[in-house]
């Protein structure tokens, strides 16, 4: 009897435990507009918040949600081996094939690019390019933010061929100023030069923040 018992009490409590949450369970489309307690009760209790920025440990990988007014807006996720994005739920065909490395030249043309800095940076924290995706209408207009940590040598020579000949054509100040992050003339050049760099981090949703010009 005894035995019996403590069987029953194994089952039970098998049955009531939650299964860990997967990548795709919470890097899904599904999620955005969803409410903050839906999306903690599948990804979990955030490993830290910063303002609206929650950030969960899903599958060992990191994926953070910006949550304002009870809802989650949008969705960031750190790309790495066993770490990768489906684009699919959220842009349907638009998006890169499975197991296509993720890169702005996956995505076509007509990206609007901008960067955290190109020269004179300082050493506190590598800068960072963008590549911003926006999807048709028939795939919601969302948006899909790539993010490119400066720092291996095919970001390094993309963002030097980027800065060169905006250097060359609008002067050293035009770069120190950041003013292309608020224009796009010399957004075909960075399609160019980052077309086969790999998307260190990328941000689904609405609205999406772009770094500013000074």
């Amino acid at each position: 009897m005894k035995f019996k018992a403590l069987t029953l009490g194994v089952l039970m409590v098998g049955a009531g435990a939650s299964q860990a949450a997967t990548v795709k369970e919470v890097f899904n489309a599904d999620m955005l507009g969803t409410n903050q307690r839906y999306f903690e009760s599948i990804a979990g209790v955030p490993r830290e918040s910063n303002g609206n920025d929650h950030v969960f440990r899903v599958q060992q990988c990191q994926i953070t949600a910006t949550i304002g007014n009870g809802k989650v807006s949008a969705l960031r996720m750190e790309l790495a081996n066993g770490c990768e994005a489906d684009l699919q739920s959220f842009i349907g065909e638009d998006a890169p094939k499975a197991g296509q490395p993720v890169t702005p030249g996956a995505f076509g043309g007509g990206l609007r690019y901008t960067a955290s800095c190109l020269s004179e940076c300082g050493n506190a924290v590598d800068p960072s390019a963008y590549a911003l995706y926006v999807a048709p209408r028939s795939a919601g207009g969302m948006e899909v933010l790539m993010e490119m940590v400066l720092a291996g040598d095919k970001a390094l020579d993309a963002a030097d061929q980027w800065e060169a000949q905006m250097k060359k054509a609008a002067g050293q100040d035009y770069v120190l100023n950041r003013k292309f992050n608020c224009e796009t003339r010399f957004d075909s050049v960075a399609t160019a030069a980052f077309k086969d760099v790999p998307v260190n981090a990328i941000t689904i949703g609405y609205a999406l923040p772009t770094e500013r010009c000074l």
